[in-house]
């Protein structure tokens, strides 16, 4: 594990319409560029998990979302930083989707999420979010 550097804590969505799922390419001057992700960010300082994921979508994506079910938070260690990352299962309120830091987006049905090359920390949120899905 990573020892010079404090966990972070970050919140991801996973975002649910019509039987898909919203993924989101990483920009080519991210780190870990070009993997897919569940969009979402860092929580700051004295904020909840609930807030920020709310908080990083508006800005990320300029949608509105409501969070309906937070999922085992996940650990996972990059090497270069420790993460906690807390998923969140959502549902879109209102908005138009844009891109503001990612290059592409994709909506998956759950068949399907396993077709595009993962940040390895949310393998392990699919991973949850199945076990979910076959309770």
């Amino acid at each position: 594990m990573c020892i010079e550097n404090a966990p972070i804590k970050v919140t991801c969505a996973i975002i649910e319409q019509e039987n898909r799922f919203l993924t989101v390419q990483r920009a080519t001057q991210m780190s870990r560029p070009l993997k897919w992700e569940f969009p979402g960010g860092k929580v700051e300082k004295g904020e909840l998990a609930r807030d920020s994921i709310i908080r990083e979508i508006k800005e990320e994506l300029e949608l509105t979302i409501q969070p309906f079910q937070q999922l085992a938070t996940i650990i996972h260690d990059y090497g270069d930083k420790v993460i906690h990352l807390i998923p969140f299962r959502c549902h879109i309120v209102s908005g138009t989707l844009k891109l503001v830091e990612h290059k592409a987006f994709r909506w998956l049905k759950l068949g399907e999420l396993f077709e595009v090359d993962w940040c390895e920390a949310d393998v392990k949120v699919l991973k949850k979010l199945i076990d979910e899905y076959n309770k």
